[in-house]
Parts: C-alpha cells; sequence; structure tokens
C-alpha cells in the first residue's frame, strides 16, 4: 500500500517537473532568442517596462540607396533648400506650414517651401496598404497578423509593391506598398533607361523631368508608366529627393521596413499632377524613427505652368516684347527665324507673326522643343 502511495505520487511530480521545465525553457527562448518575433515582443515589453533595447552590433548597411543613386528622375542638381534641411541632411518638417486634410479641389498655395505637412505630418494610411503587408493597426500601433504577442513580426511582413493602372486621361495615380531591401535594387546596380516614357502632359523643350512615385532607390523600378509623372526640377531634387532619401537611409541603416505611397494630385482634366500626396512609416518601430505625411508642390518658383499643356513660361519670357517668329499651320508650333525647323517648314504651313510668346500659347500654339523660344 505505501509503494502504491509513493509511486501515485512520484506520478503526480513527473507533469509538474515537465511543466516547469518547459516555463523554464519559454522563458530563456524568451530572453536570448535571436528569432524577429521573439526579440519584437521582447522589446515591446521592456519599452513598456522604461527600457530602450539597443542593437548591440551598432553597425550600419550599406547598399545601393547610400549614395547619390538616391536621384529620382534623370537629372542631377543641387541638394534641397539649406532653410528646410535638419542638420541631419534630412528635412525638418518643423518649419512646414501643416493643414489638417488634402483637398484637390483646395489645395494649398506654394508659398516658398518645397511641401506642407498634412495631419501634423502624422500618416494615415488606407487599409489595403497596411493588410498588404501582413499588418493589421491596433489602435497607434501595428502588429503583424495573427501575432500573439501584439507586436510586429519582421518574418511575416510581406514587401510589396503597387502601382495602378494609368487612368482615362492617361495619368499616373497612386502608387504604394511596403519597402524594405527586397525591394531596392542590388548593391552596385545601375538604373535603367526611362526616356522612352512620355508622361501625361510631357511637353518638349520645357525643362521637364521625369519624376517616379515610388523612386527607383526605394523599388528598382525603371520605365514603369505607372510610376512616372512629369515634373519639375524642384519638384524633383528639392522636394521629393531628400524624402526619398531618408526612406532609403532607414532601410539600409536599419534592416527595417517602411510602409509608403505617393499618390499624384491633379485639378479636373489637367495632365500634370499639381503635386504629390507622400506618407511613410516605419514598420517594425511603430514610426518612432520614420514617418511623414505632406504634399508636395510640382512648381519651378518664378515660372508660371500651363498644367494641362505643360508649357513653362519664365518671368523673363513672360516678360518679353513682341518679336518675329514662324508658327506652323497645321501643327501649330512656333519657332525663332533661325531653328533649322522654321527653315525646313512646307511654305504652305509657313506663316511670319509678331507676336508676344503669351499672344501665341493662348493662341494655343506650342513652342518649338528644339529653339525653345
Amino acid at each position: 500500500m505505501a509503494n502504491n502511495h509513493k509511486e501515485n505520487k512520484g506520478s503526480r511530480r513527473k507533469p509538474a517537473l515537465a511543466l516547469l521545465m518547459v516555463l523554464l525553457l519559454a522563458v530563456l527562448v524568451f530572453l536570448f532568442s535571436d528569432a524577429a518575433f521573439v526579440k519584437n515582443a521582447r522589446d515591446s515589453l521592456m519599452g513598456r517596462l522604461g527600457y530602450v533595447s539597443e542593437d548591440a552590433s551598432g553597425e550600419e548597411f550599406s547598399g545601393a540607396g547610400e549614395s547619390e543613386e538616391y536621384e529620382n528622375s534623370e537629372g542631377e542638381g543641387a541638394g534641397p533648400d539649406d532653410r528646410f534641411v535638419s542638420d541631419e541632411g534630412f528635412p525638418d518638417t518643423s518649419k512646414a506650414e501643416n493643414i489638417d486634410a488634402l483637398d484637390a479641389s483646395d489645395l494649398p498655395k506654394y508659398n516658398g517651401y518645397n511641401y506642407v505637412t498634412i495631419n501634423g505630418n502624422v500618416p494615415d494610411f488606407p487599409e489595403e496598404i497596411y493588410a498588404k503587408a501582413g499588418l493589421v493597426k491596433d489602435g497607434d500601433n501595428l502588429k503583424t497578423e495573427g501575432n500573439l504577442f501584439g507586436t510586429v513580426d519582421s518574418g511575416k511582413i510581406a514587401p510589396y509593391e503597387f502601382y495602378s493602372p494609368l487612368d482615362d486621361h492617361g495619368r499616373c495615380r497612386i502608387a504604394y506598398g511596403c519597402l524594405g531591401r527586397e525591394t531596392m535594387p542590388e548593391e552596385g546596380a545601375e538604373r535603367g533607361d526611362i526616356s522612352d516614357i512620355h508622361p501625361s502632359g510631357w511637353a518638349k523643350g520645357q525643362n521637364w523631368e521625369r519624376s517616379h512615385l515610388i523612386a527607383w532607390s526605394l523599388s528598382a523600378e525603371n520605365a514603369n508608366k505607372s510610376n512616372l509623372i512629369t515634373g519639375t526640377h524642384y519638384f524633383n531634387h528639392d522636394g521629393m529627393r531628400p524624402f526619398e532619401e531618408m526612406t532609403a537611409h532607414y532601410i539600409w541603416s536599419t534592416g527595417g521596413h517602411v510602409l509608403y505611397m505617393c499618390e499624384p494630385i491633379y485639378k479636373g482634366n489637367e495632365l500634370i499632377a499639381r503635386g504629390v500626396h507622400m506618407m511613410a512609416r516605419s514598420v517594425e518601430d511603430n514610426g518612432e524613427d520614420l514617418a511623414f505625411n505632406i504634399y508636395c508642390f510640382n512648381v519651378t518658383p518664378g515660372a508660371d505652368i500651363d498644367y494641362k499643356s505643360g508649357i513653362v513660361t519664365t518671368e523673363a519670357q513672360a516678360s518679353q516684347d513682341a518679336r518675329l517668329y514662324v508658327v506652323n499651320k497645321r501643327s501649330r508650333v512656333f519657332h525663332y527665324p533661325s531653328c533649322d525647323g522654321a527653315r525646313s517648314m512646307s511654305g504652305n504651313n509657313r506663316e511670319e507673326v509678331t507676336a508676344t510668346r503669351s499672344e501665341l500659347i493662348g493662341q494655343s500654339y506650342t513652342p518649338c522643343g528644339s529653339c525653345q523660344p
């Protein structure tokens, strides 16, 4: 009888000891595992307890994004205006005007800054942008679908890019994605030729550039007609580019992911966007290191832009006196008399007129892309 009692007591201890061992093993895994979902859960808990986790390696990653290859367009030029740049060389959004929401029927007016912030610079993405990445918004925080700890598991994030088809006017629409090193060009890669793409509103001789909605340095997208719009050099390099560089720097320096959206904003049936709505939010740290929500102006300071025809008129051109031009009555292009196009023009189509540049544009004539009158 005593032996049976000892056997029963021993048999009851075995499950308890096994459970204790399982719990101890779970604690050790939680404390020391480098698995992404465990590390994220551990960092989240430590943060709530008032501790800050640090990357023990202290290393930074290098790659295609960390050079002048951040370029958004085919041109080269000076960096952003120093008035709008932080000490780290990235945009200082605290100096920009803020608007509560973006309304295409009542867009903000350009006032000398490249952009305005929206909603206090806090991004708020449409639900599908989260869902396609395997993410769920939980209050102000993000978590991966099915994550029991309510945190982001990097291993379950689905990097992707989405480009809307062109609309009925041939215009680009919204582009978005969950960007990471998986979507960026490989180290040492060179951007391909995009000169065959003529975005809506493109006009020769007006110094337009092909502007990526999602930069090549973030997407490795080259001649994608759903990702290229007609933009000014100022818009491309002083406006969009600093935010693209900031995003690329975050990805390469942390190995993390970024929710990203860029939507061109048009007025009515105009073919050239008045600007773009750009948003980004770092995923793994819930936007702590990277978050912006801006409207970037597609302008050239001191120039007047016809956003339907693509004709750009500088202050000097607008103030020109009437002079002699040669117009082609058939193609409705006007030239300087010395232009090869004027000299080779058929007599049936040729007409010499004395007028101002603005008067001819007002009569639906287009300046020649070669002589650029």
